[in-house]
């Protein structure tokens, strides 16, 4: 007969039923999960089917429903396990029959701390009701390893532990090898190592808080020092973003007066070349007139033709182009080299000289690179740059481009006229 092995799990623990007890509304259990339930506090007394809810008075008698245990372990021969063992690593009952007999032993269910043996739901039978048996202690699972906790020696269950030697020892290895060694029970040694690992517990649990502690600390100062990096890197383009600014708009003011000289030498230029033309017209005509009149064969005509041109032939002289336009773009292209020369190397000596005092007062003076006005410039002083562009003959604009307050020192750059 095939049954689903759904319709054969407690619903209680949800799997497979063991010694299963089928109560009066026809529902079946674990018979340790319904009796485990039925005697806990909040029951109150009162006694019903966990899946239907219907109660019962008195409490009914529990016990195992032959047919339903029959066709579990019909069920369990059928699974497919290595020789001796229900499952993969399950615990088998050290009591149920196997080995040379050729039958196969059930899953344990609990362990016995005392015979040190394992035992299935059936072989369990008389630590639940034997009172021989009511002071064995059981484990709530099937312990693997439980014959390891036998003395190998004297056969006696490892119930003391040798604190000298840092092993478990019987009862017996007390008074031989362990005689004059700290032996504990295993109760007290637990109960020791308890209270260190609480002990160990709460002092990791002090560096881990410190820890975390100290990590947003760190957190703290990254996040401080990309903030303020990010800040003075704005501040110092601004800066001299300010500065080419006031450079290009000296720029402008002087390609723009360069652009007036040379507009001013090419009006003179233009008006003298219109001058000369206008004489080139003014031979031409005379020219042509001289060769009709020397063409003339009557020579009273001649005559008297020829003492009228010559009082008439006077033409206006033309002056001369006068321009230094060429000196003065020479003056400032050369005031504007020097210009360039004094920019570069005033600008090298300050940033290596903040830089430089920058590193010797440490990290919290990073900002003092960001001290400048928006308005600082580099250029050369004032009285300089009018000197070299009075040389060159131009005229300086009296309004101020920029001016430079920094650390007690003034420096100004006026428009200049080259």
């Amino acid at each position: 007969m095939e049954v689903s092995r759904d319709k054969l799990l407690c619903a209680i623990c949800l799997e497979v039923l063991k010694s299963p007890a089928t109560l009066p509304c026809g529902h079946s259990f674990c018979l340790e999960c319904i009796g485990r339930l039925w005697e806990q506090p909040f029951s109150g007394g009162a006694y019903s089917c966990p899946q239907c809810r219907e109660s019962f008075s008195p409490r009914p008698r529990l016990q195992r429903n032959t047919v339903l245990c029959g066709l579990l372990e019909a069920e369990a021969d059928e699974e497919p396990g290595p020789p001796g063992l229900p499952a993969p690593g399950d615990v088998a009952c050290d009591f149920c029959r196997g080995g040379s007999g050729g039958g196969r032993r059930r899953r344990a269910a609990r362990s016995c701390l005392l015979c040190l043996a394992s035992y299935c739901e059936e072989h369990l039978g008389p630590h639940r009701h034997s009172p021989a048996f009511q002071d064995h202690p059981l484990t709530a699972q099937p312990v693997p390893d439980i014959q390891e906790r036998k003395c190998k020696v004297h056969r006696k269950h490892l119930e003391l532990f040798c604190r000298s030697d840092k092993t478990f020892i019987c009862c017996v290895g007390v008074t031989a090898e362990h005689r004059e060694h700290q032996v504990v029970s295993l109760e007290e040694e637990a109960h020791t190592r308890k209270k260190e690992l609480y002990q160990t517990d709460l002092e990791m649990e002090k560096q881990l808080q410190a820890t975390l502690l100290e990590i947003g600390t760190v957190q703290d100062n990254i996040d401080s020092i990309t903030r303020t990096t990010q800040q003075t890197e704005l501040d110092i383009t601004n800066k001299f973003s300010a500065m080419i600014d006031a450079i290009n708009e000296a720029l402008k003011v002087v390609i723009g007066l360069i652009r007036r000289e040379q507009q001013a030498a090419l009006n003179q230029a233009n008006r003298i070349r219109s001058l000369l033309e206008q004489k080139c017209t003014e031979l031409k005509e005379k020219k042509l007139q001289l060769e009709i009149l020397t063409n003339k064969t009557d020579l009273f005509k001649f005559v008297q033709e020829s003492l009228s041109f010559s009082s008439s032939s006077q033409i206006s002289d033309v002056p001369k182009l006068k321009s230094d336009l060429h000196s003065k773009l020479a003056s400032a292209s050369e005031a504007a080299t020097e210009l360039t020369v004094q920019v570069k190397d005033c600008l090298r000596r300050a940033m290596k000289r903040k830089l430089k005092s920058t590193e010797s007062r440490g990290n919290e003076k990073v900002a003092r690179l960001s001290d400048m006005s928006p308005h600082t410039s580099v250029l050369p002083q004032e009285p300089k740059i009018r000197n070299e562009v009075s040389q060159s003959g131009t005229t300086l604009p009296s309004r101020s481009i920029s001016q430079v307050s920094s650390s007690g020192r003034h420096c100004r750059c006026h428009e200049a006229g080259f």
